[in-house]
């Protein structure tokens, strides 16, 4: 069993090496329709993408459409869609993270459209999975991604860099 006096705390602190972001690559994901309700655990949200574009220095293709969906509760996203590169490979995305107004604000839930101009943390730890080929190292780092919400027309842009 392990207790406080197993602890060495004279031995110095394990140095981090510095991590280093690299731009991968960004999706534009378009969506139609957004279906809501409110259950004992709070607000859900649901919508699917119906297309969008990847396109960036280490990755490019396409959304694939209807391929999944946006899962949204009480400010945290759990999202899953395929996106097809270019050479057709199918890649699967999960996208977690948080979505929320910093500027103190309720969005109504009748109108769930976030627009550019709303401060939000929107901050993800997306997972990836797909063949053996040019595009695994998706399944082989540490990825970190930003969105933003946009209202006309419905979608929202991801960033994301891989961490090295």
């Amino acid at each position: 069993m392990f207790d406080d006096n197993d602890l060495d705390l004279s031995m110095p602190p394990l140095e981090v090496p510095e991590l280093k972001l690299e731009f991968a690559f960004r999706i534009k994901i378009l969506f139609k329709d957004r279906h809501f309700f409110t259950g004992p655990k709070g607000r859900r949200a649901f919508v699917q993408p119906f297309g969008g574009v990847v396109e960036g220095p280490l990755l490019n293709g396409k959304v694939v459409p209807l391929s999944g969906a946006d899962w949204a509760q009480n400010g945290q996203l759990n999202a899953h869609y395929m996106l097809e590169a270019d050479d057709g490979t199918l890649i699967y995305l999960n996208n977690l993270g948080y979505l929320y107004r910093t500027d103190g604000e309720v969005t109504d839930p009748k109108n769930p459209l976030w627009s550019k101009d709303v401060p939000s943390y929107f901050r993800l730890t997306p997972y990836f999975d797909c063949p053996t080929g040019p595009h695994d190292w998706l399944t082989r780092h540490v990825v970190v991604g930003t969105g933003q919400r946009h209202d006309d027309p419905d979608h929202t842009m991801f960033h994301y860099w891989v961490v090295r």
